[in-house]
């Protein structure tokens, strides 16, 4: 039990780090910043897709699924700025953030699983 504790953190600290840096590229370009969460959780759904297909080891799959997308998407980060975006009267660009980040992170995660099964061994 405490071995998974520590490959869920361990996981975790690597998405966080991950998301981060993702975060910083953003910072450093025209784009609003949600337009790097929605990067970042769509990554983080095609990973979670991918990885649930393709490991079968309990401990492995629990780094990278609950671990490491779990710390590398942020969920608490997108419903911040969709908030913050409906709070500033930006109504419309709040719906199509909330709606593509429904869709194409759904998108992302069934094409994840295509691609293991595809590729599974």
């Amino acid at each position: 039990m405490l071995k998974n504790f520590l490959l869920v953190g361990l996981g975790g600290a690597i998405g966080s780090m991950l998301r981060y840096a993702v975060t910083c590229l953003f910072a450093s370009t025209v784009y609003p910043a949600f337009i790097g969460t929605l990067c970042v959780n769509s990554i983080g759904s095609f990973l979670f897709g991918l990885f649930a297909s393709l490991i079968s080891k309990d401990f492995t799959l629990l780094l990278c699924t609950v671990g490491l997308c779990g710390g590398f998407t942020t969920y608490s980060t997108f419903s911040a700025q969709s908030l913050n975006l409906l709070q500033c009267g930006k109504y419309s660009t709040a719906f199509l953030y909330i709606i593509s980040t429904l869709f194409v992170c759904l998108l992302f995660t069934w094409i994840g699983i295509w691609v293991g099964k595809r590729f599974s061994i």
